[in-house]
């Protein structure tokens, strides 16, 4: 009977280890997830950015097709970046840290930040 309760006990948590991982393995699938919208967004902010500052630094009267045509790369891109956000605060993503994503993307300084964070959203993939 002693030996029987031990093997209960044992298969109990054994189960209970099982349950426990299973939760983080989710748990990390979920937050794989919820990293491609939101980098995907970052990526489209980066770019209205710098669209938006190309637009501004064009001279009206040099070129105001090209300033248009950045404007509407601009408009374009952040229409992109709310729709990501959108949809990774639908998927779960917590409202409070997003601003945060787009400031930083927002803040772009070189080409170089523009290229990690697409390759950051490139190799995001699910576990």
């Amino acid at each position: 009977m002693c030996r029987l309760l031990v093997v209960i006990a044992e298969t109990y948590q054994h189960g209970q280890g099982d349950r426990k991982e299973k939760k983080k393995k989710e748990t990390r699938t979920h937050n794989a997830q919820l990293h491609v919208p939101i980098s995907v967004a970052a990526v489209a902010s980066a770019m209205a950015a710098v669209a938006a500052a190309m637009a501004a630094s064009s001279a009206p009267s040099k070129d105001e097709r090209m300033a248009k045509t950045d404007m509407a790369r601009a408009s374009a891109t952040t229409l992109v970046a709310v729709q990501y956000l959108e949809a990774a605060e639908a998927m779960g993503a917590e409202r409070d840290p997003l601003p945060s994503v787009v400031s930083s993307a927002v803040n772009v300084r070189s080409h170089d930040d523009i290229t990690i964070l697409t390759a950051a959203t490139a190799t995001s993939n699910t576990p």
